[in-house]
């Protein structure tokens, strides 16, 4: 017999693999100076490293979400968990830059079948009217992922090394699969009943919807800057700010809680601003260029640390309002494949900006340039966030929600 969700225990469940994911894909960044020191590595074939997780990730996004959508969350999540912690564990046995960028190829390709997957599971095992907080909740981990895997790995690369770190983490992706497993047996998942020819339908009207491509091309310029600063960040405080790996790997963690803090902050008022969160974007996104600049100008770290938690405080409304969009507009059977679109376009900055910025700090022998490249970036993602229309103004196409959007209007 099936029984309710315990959707407070699964939202725990799919907070805690994001921070899994995160201290996962995270550790390379801390390791990143070991690693290119054992393996002659410059920071050119660094970024280009970092990039091919990206890749994987992004080209995975869509597919994540088209698979969560026709078999189920569930099925997708394990799997999506089990294939990552497996790549997690090979990143310590690559031998060349070669096999590094296979390697952590296919650990992206696990890992980007989660996003989707888990907001999946957020419309699966939630009420209409609870998905947005709860959204924003789990995505929240996000940051604070960010925070965490510091604090956890810096310690563990002192005392094992990069190599058998990478293998130590691997194992908290089994034991999360199991607890997941567990706590979601039985329990019952409202499925879609349309026809194949319906869903066929569905799929076409989501491509053509202009908003969805336009949130993906805002969230790809600002993510440019998201995975430019966590990518870079530890580097770039051991190389440029002259601190150790130790003290490099607790600093780092400061802008990631404030962006956490952030996240849950937004995502609990962003319902109540209505058709104007549009607006509150873009002034955000204006806000995260400026601290982003500055950066560039500060005079020591703790103004550069100042700037930078100001810079992703900012950054984090407009991720509520990405993260959040498919479930205040989407139908449940279509939320997954939405969600992987937006993401992929997310995710693809991923595959530019450490590569970039790499080759920037290369060329130019400071990281000054890189900040300005992201900087750059921000302003490009606010000026496109001025052309999506106000979400009242929404029309009543197969895919939207209706009563979404009248309760979007009514605020």
């Amino acid at each position: 017999m099936k029984k309710e969700p315990n959707s407070k225990w699964i939202l725990t469940a799919l907070f805690a693999a994001w921070i899994v994911s995160y201290i996962d894909r995270g550790v390379i960044t801390l390791a990143l100076s070991q690693m290119g020191k054992d393996m002659s590595l410059d920071a050119s074939a660094l970024g280009i490293v970092l990039s091919s997780f990206f890749v994987g990730y992004a080209l995975m996004q869509i597919p994540g979400g088209w698979l969560a959508d026709k078999f189920g969350s569930r099925k997708v999540i394990v799997v999506a968990i089990l294939f990552w912690s497996l790549f997690t564990g090979l990143s310590g046995a690559a031998w060349s830059l070669a096999s590094l960028l296979v390697i952590r190829f296919l650990f992206g390709i696990g890992e980007g079948a989660y996003p989707s997957a888990s907001t999946k599971a957020i419309s699966d095992y939630f009420a209409r009217e609870k998905r947005t907080k709860a959204q924003t909740t789990m995505m929240s981990s996000n940051a604070l992922g960010g925070a965490i895997a510091p604090i956890i790995c810096t310690p563990l690369l002192l005392w094992l090394g990069w190599r058998h770190t990478f293998l130590a983490i691997s194992l908290l992706g089994v034991v999360l699969v199991i607890w997941f497993l567990y706590i979601t047996r039985g329990s019952s998942v409202k499925q879609s009943t349309a026809s194949p020819q319906a869903e066929k339908g569905v799929y076409k009207e989501l491509l053509r919807n202009t908003t969805l491509w336009r949130v993906m091309a805002l969230f790809f310029f600002a993510n440019i800057a998201s995975w430019g600063l966590s990518s870079w960040m530890p580097t770039y405080l051991i190389e440029a700010q002259g601190i150790d790996l130790k003290a490099a790997g607790l600093v780092s963690a400061i802008p990631a809680v404030v962006a956490a803090l952030g996240m849950l902050i937004s995502g609990r008022i962003i319902d109540r601003i209505g058709a104007k969160v549009k607006y509150v974007v873009t002034s955000c996104l204006f806000m995260y260029a400026l601290f982003l600049f500055l950066v560039t100008r500060a005079g020591g770290l703790a103004e550069i640390m100042l700037c930078m938690s100001l810079a992703m405080a900012f950054g984090s409304f407009t991720l509520s309002f990405v993260f959040t969009l498919p479930h205040r507009l989407m139908k449940q059977r279509v939320v997954g494949t939405a969600f992987g679109m937006i993401n992929f376009g997310g995710q693809a900055a991923g595959i530019l900006s450490p590569a970039i910025m790499g080759f920037l700090i290369s060329a130019t022998s400071s990281y000054n340039s890189a900040f300005l490249f992201l900087t750059a970036s921000c302003l490009v993602a606010a000026i496109i966030s001025l052309t999506i229309p106000k979400l009242d103004k929404q029309p009543d196409e197969p895919i939207t929600d209706s009563s979404a959007v009248a309760l979007t209007a009514r605020h």
